[in-house]
């Protein structure tokens, strides 16, 4: 069953238009990757399949619901969960109210909460220290942890392991792997360790310049020389 349907998607910013005919789609279940140069319009796009940023043409379609009919803040009780790069967890608030804040809408939070101290146990020791001085990695499992408190049928992140370290990284690349092997469906936009990352994607999408240009599996694009030279660093 597809979760997430893009038709035709033209959106930006005030009268700069930055996305330029976007179709994509996500089944549930699904591991899907976006990458592409900077500039590309990837971030972009989450915003606008998230309601952040208005639809001129096409629509986007999740969970039967056309996402620009309604407020964005509906879109997580639909099962839609969104990391965005920055500002993805609130500095001045502890580990725990973060968590508490991202449960709000659930009449009894304690389990879920008990839950995501299970899957990141690091958070669970830090649960009275402020987000503003965790780690890179730390705050992108807090991010991670508060979007799935939900339990959100597909979850968008964008550049999830962007300036940390390779180890941090790899660990954060981990988690979301388990979680997309729990059932949840991920639309991951891919800047850094592309080839930690795409090699399990079974569908990519190559953007470029706001223009889908070129839809394939991550081995194929990892197969390919000219891929490899422009977003590997292989010459």
């Amino acid at each position: 069953m597809t979760l997430l349907t893009v038709n035709s998607l033209e959106s930006g910013y005030g009268k700069l238009p930055i996305l330029h005919g976007i179709d994509l789609k996500v089944d549930e279940g699904e591991l899907v990757a976006v990458i592409g140069p900077n500039g590309a319009g990837k971030s972009t796009l989450l915003k606008a399949i998230s309601g952040l940023l208005p639809c001129w043409k096409g629509n986007v379609s999740f969970a039967g619901n056309n996402v620009h009919d309604y407020e964005p803040n509906m879109l997580p009780t639909w099962g839609l969960g969104y990391v965005p790069q920055d500002r993805n967890v609130f500095p001045g608030l502890t580990v725990a109210e973060n968590l508490e804040m991202a449960s709000t809408m659930l009449k009894n939070p304690g389990p879920r909460i008990k839950a995501a101290y299970e899957r990141f146990p690091i958070l669970g020791k830090r649960q009275k220290q402020a987000a503003r001085t965790l780690s890179g990695g730390e705050r992108q499992m807090l991010a991670i942890a508060s979007a799935l408190i939900l339990e959100p049928k597909l979850l968008m992140l964008d550049e999830p392991t962007t300036g940390l370290a390779p180890v941090v990284a790899n660990e954060v690349i981990s988690h979301i792997l388990d979680i997309n092997r729990g059932g949840t469906a991920i639309l991951w936009v891919v800047e850094e360790n592309p080839a930690s990352v795409l090699m399990h994607c079974p569908r990519v999408y190559l953007l470029e310049s706001g223009l889908i240009r070129r839809t394939d599996s991550g081995e194929n694009l990892l197969n390919d020389p000219k891929f490899a030279e422009l977003f590997l660093g292989v010459a």
